[in-house]
């Protein structure tokens, strides 16, 4: 198959060398190092470049089963608790029939200049969310936030987290062709080949922690992606070939 297309192939690769430098400086100043949050798929990654320097990658998203976590570069001698990781879980409280969406949680996010690296889970519920976000970006949101969508919410940044980061998912089941971008995006957006290939042209396919901009670059079965207005995926398995030769495969959409 093809490789990834340039731009994500840097990109990791940026990453990888900044983990390098983490474990790396954290054995030479016998002191943990942490990263912004990351997607949980680049763990392994990241524990098999800590134990290449003879360091210990320990990984935590505010509570269990998150998607997105934080990681801890840190010498085996020093253990690290996930109490010690810089995050602050805020609590956004509303009163309306229906939660504002995740998407609309982002933008106000965006929208106080904020990073999407310092966002971890935002976990939503019909009364209340709670967003995991690095400590130091906390205080923006308990200042400025006051509003997501059009919904008027309040901020408090000391309550225990009380909700689940369990997922929920839709299984999307058929036949694809390939793990093409292009085939693998038509599939989940029930488009054609060629208005697939468009939105990936347009910058809306992403994967890890970059645009995928080649229609033609491989995918991975483990790999979590977005698509610009149609949510959020997962290639789950792929197995059997149908009598004209495509694959059988289920992929998870995200729920919420």
């Amino acid at each position: 198959m093809a490789s990834r297309n340039m731009k994500s192939s840097d990109t990791m690769q940026q990453f990888r060398a900044h983990w390098s430098d983490l474990a790396s400086r954290c054995i030479r100043d016998s002191r943990p190092y942490f990263t912004d949050f990351v997607p949980v798929e680049d763990v392994p990654a990241a524990e098999s470049i800590a134990r290449s320097a003879g360091a210990v990658c320990t990984a935590w998203g505010g509570t269990e089963n998150t998607t997105r976590v934080m990681l801890c570069f840190a010498p085996e001698f020093i253990p690290v608790e996930p109490e010690q990781f810089p995050i602050q879980c805020l609590t956004f409280s509303y009163r309306v029939p229906k939660p504002p969406a995740h998407r609309d949680f982002l933008g106000a996010c965006m929208a106080c200049n904020l990073e999407r690296d310092t966002i971890g889970d935002i976990l939503i519920s019909d009364k209340m969310a709670q967003m995991f976000v690095c400590s130091q970006v906390a205080p923006v949101l308990l200042q400025e936030l006051c509003q997501v969508g059009r919904i008027g919410v309040s901020v408090t940044g000391d309550d225990p987290v009380c909700l689940s980061a369990q997922a929920d998912f839709l299984p999307i089941q058929g036949t694809i062709a390939s793990l093409r971008a292009d085939a693998v995006t038509a599939f989940v957006t029930h488009l054609s080949r060629e208005k697939a290939v468009q939105l990936i042209r347009q910058g809306r396919l992403t994967c890890r922690h970059a645009t995928i901009e080649t229609p033609s670059a491989s995918m991975q079965i483990g790999d979590v992606f977005s698509v610009r207005g149609y949510g959020k995926f997962r290639i789950d398995t792929m197995d059997g070939v149908s009598r004209k030769g495509r694959y059988h495969i289920t992929i998870q959409k995200y729920q919420g």
